[in-house]
């Protein structure tokens, strides 16, 4: 499948991946925040790694490869 995202990745095909405050090294492509949370590092093609509060439900997207939070509780979806 390469690196192109589909509508097989965004409905979950390739999996997901509940996450805590710990880093997790994965291809990922969405992060669903179930908790407010504050992210420390980000790795991808984000530039910055943004240091305020997400509120549960919020999403962020793009080509991830690194994520560790400081605080809250996510859904990573895997690419």
């Amino acid at each position: 499948m390469g690196q192109s995202v589909n509508v097989y990745n965004l409905s979950g095909g390739n999996g997901s991946k509940y996450i805590t405050t710990s880093g997790t090294t994965a291809d990922f492509y969405a992060v669903q925040f179930l908790s407010d949370s504050v992210i420390n590092t980000l790795t991808g093609n984000m530039d910055g790694t943004p240091t305020e509060t997400f509120s549960k439900g919020d999403v962020i997207y793009g080509r991830f490869s690194y994520i560790y939070l400081n605080s809250g509780s996510a859904i990573i979806y895997l690419s």
